[in-house]
Parts: C-alpha cells; sequence; structure tokens
C-alpha cells in the first residue's frame, strides 16, 4: 500500500475536502450482499478508509464496522469525527487486516484498490470473509468528468480549464497507479472470486468553487507538484480562471 496520503497536513484537508460516497453505490453494495446472506449484517471492514469519508455509512447497516488505513495521521482524522459506538479506527494495511478468519460479512475499498498489492490484498479477503461473505471496491473514474451549467458555453469552458490543469499542469505529477486508474476500474482489476458483478453509476456532485479547489488541494499529483514547486500557486492560478469564466462571461 502507498504512504502517499500519510502526512498530517494532508489528512486534515483529506476529512475537510473528500467526499463521502455515493448513496447509489452503497444501495448496489447492499443489494449484492442481500443476495448472499441474510440479515442482519453484523461486521464490515473498510480497507484503506482514509480519515473516514466511506466508513460511517457502513455503521448504519452492520452490528460493528472497521476502518483501516496504512497512515497514523489518516486514522487519526477520523477518529476525532467519530461519534458513532459501533465504529471503530485502526492502523493497519489492507495486507494484514486485524480481524478474525471468516469473521466479517463485507470487506469495502473506496477509491485505493489502485495502490494495493491486489492478490495479497485478494488472499487477505478470502481469510476473513465469512462463508457467502462480499467485497465491494469502488472508486470515482477521472475520464468523463465534466462541469454542468445553465448555460452550456460556460460548462464547456469550465471543464476545458479543468481537464487542462489536470492532464497537461500536473501530468507529470500523477503516479503510475493513478495513470492508469480508469483502466484498473473498468478492465483490469484482477480478482479470484466468482460471481463478480461490474457497475458504473451516474454521480453528480454539487460542490462550490472553494470545496472544489479544497479537494484538488488534496490529490496526490497536486501533493507532488506542491513539493517541487512551493512557490507556485497553481490552484489559486485554476480558481481565478473559474472566476474570470463564470463572472465575466460574454
Amino acid at each position: 500500500m502507498t504512504s502517499a496520503f500519510t502526512e498530517r497536513s494532508h489528512a486534515v484537508l483529506y476529512r475537510k475536502y473528500r467526499p463521502k460516497p455515493c448513496s447509489m453505490v452503497i444501495n448496489k453494495i447492499l443489494e449484492f450482499l442481500k443476495e448472499k446472506k441474510k440479515t442482519p449484517f453484523i461486521s464490515a471492514v473498510d480497507v484503506a478508509c482514509g480519515s473516514g469519508q466511506s466508513t460511517p455509512v457502513l455503521g448504519e447497516y452492520f452490528d460493528s464496522v472497521l476502518g483501516c488505513d496504512i497512515s497514523e495521521a489518516q486514522i487519526n482524522e477520523a477518529t476525532k469525527t467519530n461519534t458513532a459506538p459501533n465504529i471503530k479506527y485502526c492502523v493497519a494495511d489492507a495486507e494484514h487486516i486485524p480481524v478474525a478468519d471468516n469473521s466479517v460479512d463485507l470487506v469495502t475499498c473506496s477509491q485505493a484498490a489502485h495502490w494495493l498489492d491486489i492478490p495479497a490484498f485478494c488472499k487477505e479477503v478470502d481469510r476473513t470473509l465469512k462463508p457467502f461473505g462480499c467485497l465491494a471496491i469502488y472508486s470515482r473514474l477521472r475520464n468523463g468528468q465534466k462541469f454542468l451549467h445553465e448555460n452550456a458555453e460556460i460548462a464547456t469552458r469550465l471543464t476545458d480549464v479543468f481537464m487542462k490543469f489536470r492532464y497537461d499542469t500536473l501530468k507529470d505529477y500523477w503516479e503510475f497507479p493513478v495513470k492508469i486508474h480508469d483502466d484498473i476500474y473498468t478492465q483490469d482489476l484482477q480478482i479470484h472470486f466468482s460471481d463478480c458483478q461490474r457497475h458504473i453509476v451516474d454521480e453528480h456532485s454539487d460542490l462550490s468553487l472553494s470545496e472544489l479547489i479544497g479537494y484538488l488541494e488534496t490529490v496526490s499529483a497536486y501533493q507532488n507538484y506542491h513539493k517541487e514547486h512551493p512557490e507556485d500557486d497553481i490552484l489559486k492560478d485554476l480558481q481565478d480562471k473559474y472566476v474570470q469564466i463564470t463572472f465575466n462571461f460574454v
């Protein structure tokens, strides 16, 4: 598992700006699990949970949920905001989940499988799952993202600026797993479990400009760029372009 998200300052940004999973995705996971197992569901593990974006939603459906991440800083942030008595967090990597054999109904991994050693992870999942337990891996696809606006030309220009920032400005700062992210999730995620299903869900997110800039500050490529060029305020430049397009459009 990568250590790209282990710094405390990064973890704080992660907790503040990373979005929660789409409810449609969670519903798909639960529907699949219900086909295999009877309710009530007892236990779930959320692997590579970060600062707790995807873990709390599982607490509504399971008696106990464990969120684990390799980053102590991320786990500290997750613990700070946790008020649910049935949710716990711990530092652990995806290949060494700290639970007993055959003890878990569901293992999830949100937006992190591209960083993992998948064969080793699947072996560990196989150890932890109960009979008919399920593994759910999901992420937001990078290609095809676009801005929506009541003015189609503004939407196009906003999208173009975003894509130029992602694929030109940050081009040399994406780690290899992120570069092939969409291929991994749509084609090449090799797992050995039977009865696998793949779904693509359309998601629309309403973000303010400050929330979007905050989110971009969390991505690994920006963090890599900023370490090499701390004097360059490329997010401020991007924000200014968005303001100019939106408010000075002719």
